[in-house]
């Protein structure tokens, strides 16, 4: 099983590395200006709004770094820190129609997590649907070192933005198991829908993405109904600068009482600027939790985020 995980690791990571390299190809062999790259004709300011957009025609490689910091009421909750690196790349395929059916992959990697560990491992997930009854006596084994594949997640969207500015998204969500440490992984295959709509004007953007996610296949001794609300919002203070907010609020249907809501607050700095001839944008956000799981919960998260756009081997 472990040499499958870092088979399947290593190959999903080869295949998404190649994607850039497959655009530079596809690129340098036409002089067509239909095929140039969509950038070419924008400022660093339309730069900046088109990535934050989540249906636009850039194709890009997020690369995200989140920092947790924990609260809750199980012994030194308190004491608890997490961290993640997400590899997220992008890939837009422009239609007939103008629109784009857009596929989505994220691979993290986790590095300390909070294990809750009595008579048995529990991971966050798993404490929130049995808070009332989970031993009180435990201590946390934070893992140091423990870094590992996580789950790996593959959308895919259709959707673009109409002439007055109207964001719209339809599309499907899934979650595969291939975590490296099961104590961390529902151990499930999750789908659901993935939608967006939102508004894209003069200074910026706004709307909101909503998925919902649950179980059709895998481990079912516990169940997986979680719905998030991906707010986006984005202010241009110009030269490629934008003060954004992007809070995720979850719900765990499956959650025991007061356990069920993450609701946090935050906003961020972004500077959208070019190395050589590549858009890259640079971005910043502290978020607090003013409402996390009681048990153990997120009470801040720090996130940077480096994106670089790339040639798009499929643009039209």
């Amino acid at each position: 099983m472990t040499s499958f995980l870092y088979t399947l690791k290593s190959l999903s990571l080869a295949f998404l590395l190649l994607l850039p390299v497959a655009g530079l190809a596809a690129n340098d062999d036409s002089d067509d200006d239909e095929d140039k790259d969509l950038w070419i004709d924008l400022s660093l300011d339309e730069i900046a709004k088109e990535l934050s957009n989540p249906v636009t025609g850039l194709a890009t490689i997020d690369n995200v770094f989140e920092y947790r910091f924990y609260q809750g009421d199980l012994p030194a909750a308190d004491d608890e820190q997490a961290y993640i690196y997400k590899f997220r790349p992008s890939l837009p395929i422009r239609l007939s129609n103008g629109k784009n059916l857009i596929f989505r992959a994220t691979v993290p990697i986790n590095g300390e997590q909070p294990i809750y560990a009595a008579d048995e491992q529990y991971s966050p997930f798993l404490i929130r649907q049995i808070a009332s009854t989970i031993p009180t006596d435990g201590t946390f084994d934070n893992r140091h070192g423990h870094t590992h594949l996580a789950d790996i997640s593959f959308d895919v969207a259709y959707g673009g933005v109409s002439d007055n500015g109207f964001i719209s998204m339809y599309g499907i969500a899934t979650v595969w198991p291939s975590s490296q440490d099961l104590s961390q992984s529902r151990d499930q295959v999750l789908i659901g829908p993935d939608l967006a709509f939102g508004k894209m004007t003069d200074w910026g953007v706004y709307g909101a993405q909503f998925t919902h996610l649950t179980r059709v296949s895998g481990e079912d001794e516990w169940d997986t109904n979680m719905t998030a609300i991906k707010i986006f919002f984005s202010y241009g203070l110009g030269n490629g600068w934008q003060v954004f907010s992007n809070p995720v609020i979850e719900y765990d249907w499956e959650a025991d009482p007061d356990n069920e809501l993450f609701l946090p607050l935050g906003a961020g700095i972004s500077k959208t600027t070019n190395i050589g001839s590549m858009p890259i944008k640079l971005s910043f956000e502290i978020q607090k939790y003013i409402v996390s799981p009681d048990s153990i919960g997120p009470d801040w998260l720090f996130t940077f985020n480096f994106t670089p756009v790339f040639k798009n081997p499929w643009q039209k």
